[in-house]
């Protein structure tokens, strides 16, 4: 039977890496991929369990070949398997002959009290789920592959539960993310990080009916937009600022 396992990354806030780990316990394999050093875990509690400490993205791409699983799953620390995609999941490793090579997966965020659709980390459904692993979740920069969406069940991610918590995120992602941009062939301007920030901005509003879920929403929508607004103004930085000083 085909088999899955998950990676996850971690940042330096620890704070649901317990619970997000137990969530998929019952993986054939999980690794984990902490940056800034590899965090302690104890008691045995996941036999299955892998951890590697990386600096950097490109540090991390030379641990995804440690799982050897048909399907891999990506989690970032703060998110957790619900029980329907628990089940979802499992019932798809029965499937030997599955539709696709890539699914999507329903994501909401934990803020205010309330359960918003969407993250800070992308958009909902967010590919998540894949036959290999290659690189991190691009998140809200790799909104445009068509790929279908697994029925039942959500990642649930608890990043925003505590909003000083959530701002130091937007932060740690920015980074991950603006040096994937200074990688890629034609980075994002200035203006076209602007306009992607207000385009994710009415997107998860209208996503979540507008006011319907009242501050709620709209905060996490900013926190979202903004994330992506910061990685594109950092990698701008890094490749134009830069350059000018030392000129």
């Amino acid at each position: 039977m085909p088999t899955i396992g998950a990676v996850v990354f971690s940042l330096r806030d620890r704070t649901h890496l317990t619970e997000c780990l137990k969530s998929v316990a019952w993986a054939d394999e999980i690794l984990l991929l902490h940056a800034g050093g590899a965090p302690e875990i104890g008691g045995g509690e996941f036999p299955s369990l892998r951890i590697r400490g990386i600096r950097s993205l490109a540090e991390a791409k030379n641990h995804f070949g440690e799982i050897g699983t048909d399907w891999v799953l990506q989690l970032w620390t703060e998110e957790r398997v619900d029980e329907d995609l628990a089940r979802e999941l499992r019932a798809l490793c029965q499937d030997r002959a599955p539709n696709a090579s890539e699914y999507r997966i329903a994501v909401r965020s934990r803020i205010l009290g309330e359960w918003v659709e969407g993250s800070v980390s992308g958009p909902s459904p967010a590919l998540r789920l894949s036959r290999k692993s290659e690189e991190m979740p691009l998140g809200w920069w790799d909104e445009g592959r068509s790929v279908p969406r697994l029925a039942r069940g959500w990642i649930e991610d608890y990043g925003c539960s505590e909003l000083g918590r959530a701002v130091e995120r937007v932060q740690d992602l920015s980074d991950l993310w603006a040096e994937h941009l200074r990688e890629i062939d034609s980075p994002p301007g200035p203006m076209s990080s602007v306009f992607c920030s207000l385009k994710i901005f009415i997107k998860m509003l209208f996503r979540n009916r507008i006011f319907s879920r009242g501050i709620a929403g709209i905060a996490l929508s900013s926190l979202a937009s903004y994330s992506v607004l910061l990685s594109g103004a950092k990698a701008w930085e890094a490749g134009h600022v830069g350059v000018k000083r030392r000129a």
